[in-house]
């Protein structure tokens, strides 16, 4: 969570789609189809040092 925290404060990525993954991890779900597939990318690309969470 605290990478897409992160990820959000420094305008990477697409806040909406960052906010509902956010959301839906506090729910104890975990993100699924496209939004994992944006997650990866994005971690990859702005945070790869935490790529090992996903």
């Amino acid at each position: 969570m605290k990478s897409i925290i992160v990820l959000m404060q420094n305008d990477r990525g697409d806040k909406e789609i960052l906010m509902r993954i956010l959301n839906d991890l506090r729910k104890d779900k975990k993100p699924f189809g496209p939004d994992k597939s944006y997650l990866k990318t994005i971690i990859e690309k702005y945070l790869p040092e935490d790529k090992h969470l996903l």
